[in-house]
């Protein structure tokens, strides 16, 4: 399975995962944390199709929640009608406190207002609000995860966290993967660098290896 690695901290160095995909080295780049900027974001881009796009990686690491505006970024290159399912302990569509920045925070406002191609989008909070809230489709689904829905038991992040316990996450993404095609998927939700969480590396070698099942059992 390809992968697709953002590393913003050195977050992924520091976990051991660096070498399990491409890596794209963007420590160097200022007007990232929490905030991009205009400049910011074209030098993203300017590499990330420097690598060849995103179209061929499945999973791609984010680094921390931080960096989640990422996946507004990413879906700007779906060039189909697709259904977006995020889940997240927060909203991430609060319009942003600068004018002109977009960030973590309003991330899925943004990607609302301004993905064409989007056609439903599903925000999903515990594990109960998934009965509650997603709409089965037949359109391609794009999954994003931010680990802080999962509780701090599970792992630790550097946002306050939820209380969706690992083995409810896996069994709902094993639902999805069973019933939709899957064109992406990233995660982001990592500890900070200087004070990685053990069971951060754990968790997504983990889900490298499910996603990898997932995929084995579906066409993609």
């Amino acid at each position: 399975m390809s992968i697709l690695i953002f590393d913003f901290s050195g977050i992924y160095e520091a976990e051991g995962i660096a070498g399990c995909g491409t890596c794209l080295d963007l420590k160097d780049l200022s007007g990232t944390g929490m905030y991009v900027d205009e400049e910011a974001e074209r030098t993203i881009r300017e590499r990330l199709e420097k690598a060849g796009g995103p179209e061929g990686y499945l999973l791609r690491f984010l680094d921390n929640g931080n960096y989640h505006y990422m996946s507004r970024i990413l879906a700007s290159y779906i060039k189909e009608p697709f259904d977006l399912i995020t889940f997240d302990h927060h909203t991430d569509d609060q319009p942003p406190a600068f004018a002109g920045l977009k960030s973590c925070g309003s991330w899925r406002l943004d990607i609302m207002n301004e993905n064409r191609m989007l056609q439903s989008s599903f925000l999903i909070q515990s594990a109960e609000d998934f009965g509650k809230l997603y709409s089965p489709s037949s359109l391609p689904l794009y999954i994003s995860l931010d680990k802080d829905i999962l509780s701090e038991e599970a792992l630790k992040t550097n946002w306050d966290q939820g209380d969706m316990s690992e083995e409810e996450l896996f069994s709902i993404l094993d639902t999805l993967f069973k019933t939709r095609n899957v064109i992406a998927f990233d995660v982001c939700g990592e500890d900070l660098a200087d004070a990685p969480c053990d069971a951060n590396e754990r968790f997504n070698r983990s889900l490298i290896d499910e996603l990898t099942r997932w995929r084995n059992m579906a066409s993609f």
